[in-house]
């Protein structure tokens, strides 16, 4: 796929997609969700192994960094004119790749906008190889957020039970951002919109604000109990494995 961005430009947008500065109204959230990939990835793959790695619905591949000793190859694949994706998804068309030419396939907030679940999660599938590893994140109790299309939320049961009903196992379950923490985050973003679209010059006191609200959600998350936040979180990360042939 061309693009007119270069290789640092478009490492950049990656970067800055995943280390948001201190103010920025998703900071705790998105920073505790990239926590998450970064730790809990890794322990299901082997030092030493190469994988070859698919990112379905990559964006700006905000995530590769984490393959990035594990990877014998890592595709990007989106829809639209993306510059950082290798491979142009049509809608409702397979992609054009091989049956199980992947060891891995990487989901990363995207189910919450795919219309028909059950032809994506079969393509995750028919592309792995057997016994191939799927690290999915979606949405739980997530605002709505179009980016083009906002279709659906999940519960933890209902998350798995969809990903297993589709021919994988779910090994591993991890959630982030608990309800009294997400309740926070939901205020701050109102606070954010208003201030963006109603009342300009109060610009000055968001940037404190956002910060409190940052320290209140950490401590909110910490004292939310873990089984809370295994029944209901703004975030899940799945990890599955391919069964079956």
């Amino acid at each position: 796929m061309t693009t007119h961005l270069t290789k640092e430009q478009l490492k950049k947008e990656s970067q800055d997609f995943v280390n948001l500065p201190f103010w920025d109204t998703y900071y705790y959230s998105s920073g505790l969700l990239k926590k998450k990939m970064e730790v809990n990835i890794p322990k299901h793959l082997e030092k030493g192994k190469l994988y070859n790695i698919l990112d379905y619905g990559c964006g700006v591949r905000p995530y590769e960094y984490i393959f990035s000793e594990y990877a014998n190859s890592y595709t990007g694949a989106d829809v639209g004119d993306n510059p950082h994706a290798d491979v142009k998804i049509i809608p409702d068309e397979k992609l054009p790749l091989t049956d199980g030419s992947y060891d891995i396939v990487l989901s990363s907030q995207v189910l919450e906008h795919v219309e028909d679940t059950g032809f994506y999660l079969a393509e995750c599938r028919r592309l792995m190889k057997e016994n191939g590893l799927l690290f999915l994140s979606t949405h739980g109790t997530w605002q709505f957020h179009s980016a083009p299309i906002d279709v659906q939320r999940w519960t933890s049961y209902g998350l798995k039970r969809v990903i297993e009903k589709s021919g994988f196992k779910v090994i591993d379950f991890i959630p982030a951002l608990g309800q009294l923490a997400l309740t926070s985050q939901l205020r701050l973003t109102f606070f954010h919109s208003f201030i963006k679209e109603v009342f300009k010059p109060g610009i000055i006191f968001y940037y404190p604000l956002s910060l409190f609200y940052q320290i209140k959600m950490m401590l909110e998350d910490l004292i939310t109990p873990q089984r809370v936040k295994e029944r209901d979180s703004a975030y899940y990360l799945v990890v599955a494995k391919k069964i079956g042939n």
